[in-house]
């Protein structure tokens, strides 16, 4: 089938890579993934029903949502819930999967939620890499697995990662994110409601106790802080970022055996992800250093096998290493 919805980033360490829904926590609509008479309306006008196929429903629901008069638009500033992104017709990868799982369910598909941990994308921000976690959807037909993915970055990505989740640990992100533009525009109480809301639905997301160590470091609440991020690293094994930040923590006040313990553990869970060294790989070649970049491309093949930038890219480096070997031989 055609991968034509949309998303992006989740939650993250780095404000301003996020943005959301502006309403204080007393005023934001509680997310639902119950059909509206809306949508339900505007399935029957896009002859969209229960009694179709289930690839047929898919494509329908991707076709009605991506026309070309009221086309869903990505939104990477705005987390809207499903019935908010259904009237505006934007929003980010928590929004469209929200929007798409809802409507799939509707007309009985077997719709989930999917969330990819590691990204194409990296950030770095004061010398520590930045994780950007991703959510879209899956449907189930005959014991296949159909991944819904539009954002052409994720596409190749989303079709090998298999990572379902919970309604809740979706519900648990939407007000995560949201607590991290009320943080970002100083709206503290409003970040601290939300980002508690967050733990509260999904005690066990990790993203949301990171962030809640961000909100604690920024309002002068060390030890606080350091308990948060200290519970987003026991309840994920795969983020390298909070690692390094309980690293800089340590460090700042005078514990240098753990300081060192965090950023060994950030550096060894930062090999495990491909796009880590496809970064290296990148900022080797910046730098002019040819078998270095070559050496991390490999690298990241090796993490994850056939991905075809990769491919590409690491024929293209050996290709001009070998035009230099050539020209050196002269």
């Amino acid at each position: 089938m055609k991968r034509r919805s949309t998303l992006t980033l989740l939650a993250s360490l780095a404000l301003p890579l996020l943005a959301i829904a502006q309403a204080p926590p007393s005023q934001l609509a509680a997310p639902s993934l119950e059909a509206t008479e809306e949508m339900k309306v505007f399935l029957t006008q896009n002859n969209i029903h229960s009694g179709q196929s289930p690839l047929l429903k898919m494509q329908r629901i991707l076709d009605a949502l991506y026309a070309d008069d009221n086309a869903f638009t990505y939104s990477a500033s705005e987390t809207l819930n499903a019935e908010q992104a259904f009237q505006e017709r934007r929003g980010n990868c928590v929004s469209f999967a929200m929007l798409f799982v809802t409507l799939a369910r509707e007309v009985g598909l077997e719709a989930r939620f999917n969330q990819i941990d590691y990204s194409p994308t990296w950030e770095e921000i004061n010398g520590i890499f930045i994780e950007t976690s991703h959510i879209n959807a899956i449907v189930t037909v005959g014991g296949n697995q159909y991944v819904v993915e539009g954002l052409p970055e994720y596409a190749e990505v989303a079709s090998r990662s298999r990572n379902p989740v919970s309604d809740q640990r979706v519900l648990s992100h939407y007000y995560n994110n949201s607590g991290l533009l009320a943080l970002a525009r100083d709206n503290i109480e409003s970040a601290k409601a939300f980002i508690d809301r967050a733990i509260e639905i999904d005690p066990s997301n990790s993203i949301a106790w990171q962030n809640l160590g961000l909100y604690h470091f920024r309002q002068g609440n060390r030890k606080d802080g350091e308990t948060a991020l200290l519970n987003a690293a026991d309840r994920s094994s795969q983020s390298a970022s909070v690692c390094y930040l309980l690293s800089q923590y340590y460090e700042q006040t005078g514990d240098q055996a753990k300081a060192e313990r965090f950023a060994k553990l950030g550096a060894k869970r930062s090999k495990k992800n491909p796009f880590f060294h496809y970064k290296q790989s990148r900022d080797a070649l910046a730098a002019g250093d040819l078998k270095k970049s070559i050496k991390h491309l490999e690298k990241a093949l090796q993490l994850l096998p056939r991905y075809t930038r990769f491919q590409l890219e690491l024929a293209n480096l050996k290709a001009d290493l070998a035009s230099e070997d050539s020209l050196a031989r002269r």
